[in-house]
């Protein structure tokens, strides 16, 4: 056995594998937890565990903006009830004594879709490239983490998982090279989301140094008490101990069944303020005056968030090739990217300031006046981890993986640069990225 590829740490010895200049240590489980109550910490066994096959995926349906756009078929990967794993993602050539910058991912997908070894989260060009370490991280989705509790009460257990993930890692990146006092969380749509939920969560401040949050869908976390009160009363309508081969069933049921028509119900199942260990709402600012100052963060939103809505939706997209027609859909497009994700990230960046805390604010616009899809909803991830196999498809709109890899440079290396440092040395790059220190 290679013993640059095995890792000793207090949860267990593991063993990983070369991939293309970095070392991957994959499905590594953090938790365990019976279902619908709180994540508990999981040790191994002794001996050496062999981590070489991605993470399992959580539960979950068909998602038809990532496979149309991207070519993600979740169907296609192993889906487990109980998803709490990571994987781990570190430079080949670099001692173990080096601690390294740590970089952990929260995957988005509506809070009912995604894992972190996805093929659109590849971790190795940030890896290779600026020398950090970056874990991707599964937690439970949809009806499993964002629900009910044994007791048939409001429960944030996928949060709750995430926090339970940083734990893990104080506990053991440092035997995978990490430096476990700098620690930066980032994510995506509803990975970003999480982010926020971590930095707002109570207990949460000695487990991480910096965020970044990218498109936040925070105008649909607002205002949610009748939906949420709708979930709740339904999810316990179904026997808690419903076998596992039912649950995306009574998922579905569940989401046909919502009557909810604003902004909340894109977000179905999504934390609940006020539930543990979330503050209310109307609590937030108080709590960010307790952890702005100690945490640098970098926020931000794509030009044109809800021009997905062009790839998955035939109709709105002939309308917006029709010259008639096409202001009309891009009207709706704006209205709903401000509501949505432009203006609320805004305001949580001033708040955020406004509580003590140092705060970038950037705008995405890669391609936002050349392509219909342009600096879209999930635009951003193509240059932060490369194309995967999306090439050809919608995402890549036009371009071929070289090409995105080399667009995408130097917003890995401001990324990067701002999790191993807190700082911002670029403040633009030209057609794609535009920050701003508030």
């Amino acid at each position: 056995m290679r013993k640059d590829l095995t890792f000793k740490a207090p949860a267990g010895t593991f063993v990983g594998y070369e991939d293309e200049g970095t070392i991957q240590i994959k499905g590594i489980r953090y938790a365990d937890s019976v279902r619908y109550d709180r994540p508990v910490l999981y040790h191994y066994g002794s001996g050496n565990h062999l981590m070489m096959a991605n993470a399992p995926f959580g539960i979950q349906a068909h998602s038809v903006a990532e496979y149309d756009l991207q070519g993600t078929r979740y169907e296609d990967f192993p889906q487990v009830e109980n998803d709490q794993y990571l994987s781990i993602t570190r430079p080949l050539n670099q001692q173990i004594d080096e601690k390294l910058p740590v970089m952990v991912w929260f995957h988005g997908g509506s809070y009912r879709n995604g894992g972190a070894d996805g093929p659109s989260y590849d971790r190795k060009l940030l890896v290779k490239e600026n020398g950090v370490i970056v874990v991707g991280v599964n937690y439970r989705l949809g009806l499993l983490g964002f629900s009910r509790d044994r007791e048939g009460n409001y429960a944030n257990n996928g949060l709750l998982d995430a926090i339970t993930s940083l734990k893990w890692l104080q506990e053991n990146i440092a035997a995978f090279g990490g430096d476990p006092d700098n620690v930066t969380i980032f994510g995506q749509s509803a990975g970003a989301d999480m982010v926020r939920g971590i930095i707002l969560a109570s207990g949460t401040a000695n487990l991480y140094h910096r965020a970044i949050m990218q498109s936040d869908p925070i105008g649909s976390m607002k205002n949610r008490e009748k939906l949420d009160a709708q979930v709740l009363e339904l999810i316990n309508q179904y026997p808690i101990d419903a076998p596992t081969s039912e649950l995306l069933k009574i998922q579905l049921e569940i989401q046909d069944n919502i009557t909810e028509k604003g902004l909340d119900k894109f977000l179905i199942f999504a934390p609940h303020y006020g539930a543990y260990p979330l503050p209310a709402e109307n609590e937030i600012p108080t709590r960010l005056k307790a952890v702005a100052a100690d945490h640098k963060l970098l926020i931000g939103a794509t030009t044109r968030e809800a021009a997905i809505v062009l790839g998955t939706s035939e109709k709105l997209a002939g309308l917006h090739e029709k010259r008639l027609t096409k202001r009309i859909t891009e009207r709706f497009i704006k209205k709903m990217s401000h509501a949505i994700f432009i203006d609320p990230s805004l305001e949580f960046a001033q708040q955020y300031a406004q509580a003590g805390g140092t705060v970038y604010h950037y705008a995405f616009s890669w391609l936002d006046d050349q392509k219909t899809l342009g600096a879209m909803h999930i635009a951003d991830l193509a240059p932060l981890f490369g194309l995967g196999q999306a090439e050809g498809l919608p995402v890549a709109m036009g371009y071929t993986q070289a090409q995105v890899v080399e667009a995408g440079r130097p917003m890995r290396q401001i990324w990067t640069t701002f999790a191993a440092k807190g700082i911002i040395k670029q403040f633009k790059i030209n057609q794609m990225l535009t920050i701003e220190q508030l």
